[in-house]
């Protein structure tokens, strides 16, 4: 590969925070619960594509930040010997109009409802449920950030998504 212009280099890491950033943070928050530990996770992430970047940009992208991001909260999350419980009020919502009060609050209970349900997974389907519907990565990249086959991520995921719907269902919520 030749070598990178610090100019294109620049321009092409600007251009990878604006796309990565916000998926990332999401993934790390919902990974953690803790907003500025997701923070440094995902500044650590880019900071640690920066250093990368000037060997030779990593062939997959996505699965390479997811993968950081991952491996830098567990070594955090190692050091403080603790979890800290996913609050709905860490999430952070963008809107690109104003709903009315009313759709605001169906919606808000709805994606708490949700949520909760996501949050009475086992640690590992939700890690792979956030990955696939908050970060919008594919299986093969889901396996390249978690170690486990693309068979089996999709097998997991399967059956992830019945129990959310089982589950969702039971609660009286609609299709």
């Amino acid at each position: 590969m030749p070598a990178l212009t610090s100019e294109t280099s620049d321009a092409w890491l600007l251009e990878t925070l604006e796309r990565y950033e916000k998926p990332l943070l999401k993934y790390a928050l919902g990974q953690c619960g803790d907003r500025e530990m997701a923070r440094d996770a995902v500044q650590d992430t880019f900071l640690s594509l920066a250093t990368e970047v000037t060997k030779a940009r990593p062939q997959n992208l996505s699965a390479w930040l997811f993968s950081v991001c991952r491996n830098r909260l567990i070594d955090v999350r190692r050091k403080q010997f603790r979890l800290v419980p996913l609050e709905d009020d860490h999430l952070e919502r963008d809107f690109d109009g104003i709903p009315a009060p009313s759709e605001r609050i169906e919606t808000e209970e709805k994606n708490s409802a949700l949520l909760r349900m996501v949050e009475s997974l086992p640690e590992r389907e939700r890690e792979l449920v956030r990955l696939k519907f908050q970060a919008g990565l594919s299986y093969r990249e889901i396996s390249e950030v978690t170690g486990i086959t693309e068979g089996h991520v999709g097998y997991l995921l399967h059956h992830a998504v019945k129990d959310l719907r089982e589950q969702w269902l039971k609660e009286g919520h609609e299709r």
